[in-house]
């Protein structure tokens, strides 16, 4: 289970496995080839997280619920339609009814116009699928993400 998520903590990469014996003398093996150990300051981090009351996880439930619906809002305010995430702080938005047929040219007009920065869906899927596709991450201070929500919504291609 990767705890960046869980604990809000993007970019670590830190989590644990429970698998049975066979699997875990594999993973064992791949793990090693990657990682000596976690550094001491995320697992310092991942222990303060799991010592945080459930009440915490709630709020940050709602906080990022807040921030996720701010964020598609504004996209789908400019034409870019959002597949709304139940369970991660990204969103995948189709650029198609602005006129876009691929990917990176409408995430370089996007950043070009506005300053917000997108990734082109191409990135994370094969063939056509993430042509129509740019993916927006809504796990920001909330005086930066009303600021990009504000420049998305004044973008026009």
């Amino acid at each position: 289970m990767g705890l960046s998520k869980t604990f809000s903590i993007t970019g670590w990469r830190i989590g644990y496995t429970v698998a049975p014996p066979e699997m875990t003398r594999a993973i064992t093996l791949v793990n090693d080839l990657y990682y000596v150990c976690a550094p001491t300051p995320l697992q310092h981090g991942v222990a303060a997280g799991f010592a945080a009351p459930d009440e915490a996880y709630e709020e940050m439930r709602l906080a990022y619920q807040r921030k996720r619906d701010m964020t598609c809002e504004a996209l789908d305010a400019v034409g870019m339609t959002p597949i709304v995430p139940e369970g991660a702080y990204y969103i995948l938005a189709d650029v198609r009814k602005l006129g876009f047929r691929k990917a990176l040219p409408a995430a370089m007009t996007l950043l070009e116009r506005t300053g917000v920065a997108s990734v082109p869906g191409t990135a994370f899927f094969r063939g056509e699928t993430g042509e129509h596709l740019l993916r927006f991450c809504f796990a920001k201070e909330d005086d930066v993400l009303e600021e990009a929500c504000r420049r998305i919504r004044a973008f026009s291609p």
